[in-house]
């Protein structure tokens, strides 16, 4: 009878309380996912492009995505810079090609000024010459 319990007339095991619940991670099963991310600082803007490792190898997934910071705001407090996060691939190249509906979209859907849209351009053309965007 002893490592039992009765409560409400109904008799369970004992079951001791875990210490130290690290010492279960050892039993677990650990995926990891690995990228790689490239940066692009200015006085206004931060774009971050970042590619995913593909399983068991140095290759990666032939889409990235790109962390755009919009420093404008409030200098002082950066929790009040704009995020976005954009992943077309599609997007990216068309932008460099010139593509109307690609530029139409930059002006329209991001608040980049003239500079910003240049920087941007910059950044692709970097990733394409690095073997990022493909």
């Amino acid at each position: 009878m002893e490592n039992r319990i009765e409560v409400n007339g109904v008799w369970y095991v004992r079951e001791d309380a875990i210490n130290d619940s690290l010492d279960h991670l050892e039993d677990e099963e650990i995926n990891l996912t690995f990228s790689e991310e490239c940066c692009y600082e200015t006085d206004k803007y931060c774009f971050v492009a970042s590619r995913v490792r593909k399983d068991g190898g140095d290759e990666f997934y032939p889409d990235i995505d790109i962390e755009f910071t919009d420093k404008r705001g409030d200098r002082d407090t950066w929790a009040n810079w704009k995020k976005e996060y954009w992943d077309n691939n599609n997007w990216f190249k068309g932008i460099l090609e010139g593509n109307p509906e690609s530029i139409e979209s930059l002006n329209k859907e991001t608040e980049l000024c003239s500079q910003g849209k240049r920087q941007l351009k910059g950044f692709l053309n970097k990733l394409v010459e690095e073997g990022w965007l493909v």
